[in-house]
């Protein structure tokens, strides 16, 4: 019944060059495009279909970094139509003869191993405290935090979902192994703390997965490099699956993970971090990749952090666009000084917002981030992705209102602009899209032709609209002719954390 329901369909699915706009306006790219589109509807119409009822249901391109060759995308090309009639003769000569089936006893009770599914109540959800303060995680917290991660990844930072399984399965293992201090917890100590997150492009990860212990690895060689123990983590960059690996980290090390991030979102490199921003020590720096091989980067002569950006970039690459990072360790002064505070409660407000209200979760999670909905009701018409230089680069298009906004991306959603120029959001505020039925984050690498979305944008953390941070974060700095404009719209809300709502 429901093929007989369904549309004729056909499918293109094709290794093709695809040259990027900026090198010849998207000529080519359009003439591939417009070829293959000919094609599938071609096809379509021989299995079946209306020529004048043919459609294009699906249009992916993604890049293939490993090709070396050109600009190699794999595109993926479905068109729909309905069923044309006239080709078809009625046959009027019907077979009356039907076959028994012979009838199967149907078990009622399901087998006894079956365990039923665990269902989690997601609503009305307060963190718990243990008696020295520390903020104790569970699976409700990783769900809330996971969505939260998402939205402020900004289309980068790489997915949430597998993060999210590896945190619930230690969850499983041992539910008090996940422990969050406020940064204050560290301003009177001597202890040394450190971030950690994942280096590379996000759309490699859908075909290289990490094993999830690079970071863990790199620690252990600063550990090893410094001759002392680190006695705090934290993820570098509270957006997508790196929000959530201080989480894993802390815990498999079984000391606390903080809550802070040196962006407040997720950028694409090194040398945005804030304490390189501010001219803190370059040194020394892990990379682990998936093999667990090591490289560890201590000589600071002549070292400037666009040219630790460049080292680090190059190995990421030759090493398969994914690496364990662990930046400098931090003394006290410096955590309070250089860090982004209470960004893992940011994320967990968000989720609860989305949690808490099914029915209007997309204006409930921009109320809480204090951003606006730019864009209620918009259609994906079309996703351009290049892969080069260790970074995934491109624009989506989004057709709103009968008026075209173009999102230019690279890893992270840089600039939103209509197509007559008018910009509506840039960096360092956050752009990002979610899936409208859902309110779900999407990522840059999972964005395709035909989803329906709306465009968050929520403002950025005080101290990323300096004038010398914008010399890192903003426009210029992603070779944009555009002025930056600084902005003092988050200055005047103060991040609040969980133990300001919940426990003090």
């Amino acid at each position: 019944m429901g093929a007989a329901l369904c549309a004729v369909s056909a499918s293109i699915d094709v290794v093709v060059d695809l040259v990027p706009t900026i090198i010849d306006g998207g000529e080519q790219r359009k003439r591939e495009l417009d070829k293959l589109t000919r094609q599938a509807y071609e096809q379509c119409e021989q299995n079946g279909a209306r020529l004048d009822s043919i459609q294009i249901s699906e249009l992916e391109q993604m890049p293939l970094a490993y090709h070396t060759d050109g600009h190699k995308h794999r595109v993926q090309l479905t068109a729909i139509g309905q069923l044309n009639f006239q080709k078809f003769k009625h046959n009027e000569q019907q077979i009356k003869s039907k076959k028994k089936l012979s009838r199967i006893p149907i078990e009622k009770q399901p087998p006894a191993n079956i365990k039923p599914p665990i269902q989690l109540n997601l609503k009305k959800k307060q963190p718990a405290f243990d008696d020295k303060g520390f903020w104790c995680i569970d699976a409700i917290d990783i769900e809330y935090i996971a969505y939260g991660t998402g939205i402020l990844g900004c289309g980068g930072g790489g997915e949430s979902y597998h993060c999210k399984l590896w945190c619930l399965e230690v969850l499983r293992r041992d539910k008090h192994s996940m422990r969050v201090a406020p940064p204050s917890y560290f301003a009177s100590s001597s202890d040394l703390v450190i971030g950690i997150g994942f280096m590379g492009a996000p759309t490699v990860s859908h075909e290289l997965l990490s094993n999830d212990h690079e970071c863990l690895q790199a620690v252990n060689k600063i550990e090893e490099y410094l001759g002392k123990k680190i006695n705090g983590i934290f993820s570098v960059e509270i957006g997508g699956s790196n929000g959530l690996m201080g989480l894993l980290v802390a815990a498999s090390k079984q000391v606390p993970c903080i809550d802070c991030d040196e962006m407040g979102r997720a950028f694409p490199c090194l040398n945005q971090f804030l304490n390189f921003i501010h001219d803190q020590p370059l040194t020394p720096v892990c990379l682990c990749d998936i093999r667990g091989e090591t490289v560890l980067i201590t000589d600071e002569t002549d070292l400037t952090s666009a040219k630790l950006e460049d080292i680090c970039r190059k190995e990421c690459t030759e090493r398969g666009l994914v690496v364990g990072v662990c930046l400098p360790p931090l003394n006290n002064e410096q955590l309070q000084k250089y860090t982004i505070h209470h960004s893992l409660s940011r994320a967990w407000f968000l989720g609860e917002a989305k949690f808490n209200n099914p029915s209007n979760a997309i204006e409930a999670v921009a109320r809480v981030g204090h951003g606006r909905v730019v864009v209620s009701d918009g259609k994906i018409i079309s996703v351009e992705r290049n892969t080069a230089g260790g970074f995934v680069r491109g624009h989506v298009t989004i057709e709103t209102d009968g008026k075209l906004l173009i999102i230019d991306f690279q890893n992270e959603n840089l600039i939103a602009r209509y197509k007559d120029g008018e910009i509506i959001a840039r960096v360092p505020d956050l752009i990002t899209l979610v899936e409208q039925d859902s309110a779900e984050p999407l990522a840059t690498e999972i964005i395709k032709y035909g989803l329906r979305v709306s465009v968050l944008v929520l403002p950025a953390p005080a101290p990323l609209t300096t004038s010398q941070a914008l010399k890192y974060v903003g426009l210029k700095a992603f070779d944009y002719d555009i002025p930056d404009q600084e902005s003092d719209s988050f200055q005047k809300i103060p991040m609040k954390s969980v133990w300001d709502v919940f426990l003090y």
